[in-house]
C-alpha cells in the first residue's frame, strides 16, 4: 500500500536548511519508510503538544508527521536536527 505524502509549506525551508545532499537522502527514506512504508507503526510516538505525530531518526535529522489512515495520508510536519529539541519546536509552531 502507498501513502500519500503531504508537506507542510514549512519543510521546504527545513530542507534548503539541512543541504541539498542531505535533503535528497531525507526524501529518499520518506519515500520509502513513510510513502512506500508502513508510517502507521514506523517511527517513534511523539507526546505533549505534539500527541498524535511520529517521528523517523534517520543519523542526526528527524521527521516529525501525523498520519491520516482514513485518508492514507501522511503529513510531513518539520525535518531538521534534533539538537536542542529544535525540530520539534518548530513542529510544535506549525500544528
Amino acid at each position: 500500500m502507498s501513502w500519500r505524502v503531504i508537506y507542510h509549506p514549512d519543510v521546504a525551508i527545513d530542507l534548503r536548511a539541512i543541504g541539498q545532499a542531505e535533503a535528497r537522502i531525507i526524501l529518499g527514506v520518506i519515500t520509502k519508510r513513510v510513502e512506500y512504508g508502513e508510517p502507521d507503526k514506523l517511527g517513534k510516538t511523539l507526546t505533549g503538544r505534539l500527541a498524535g505525530h511520529r517521528r523517523i531518526r534517520t543519523g542526526s535529522t528527524r521527521i516529525v508527521y501525523r498520519v491520516n489512515a482514513e485518508a492514507s495520508e501522511v503529513l510531513i510536519v518539520a525535518i531538521g536536527r534534533r539538537r536542542d529539541a529544535e525540530v520539534y519546536a518548530d513542529a510544535e509552531k506549525r500544528v
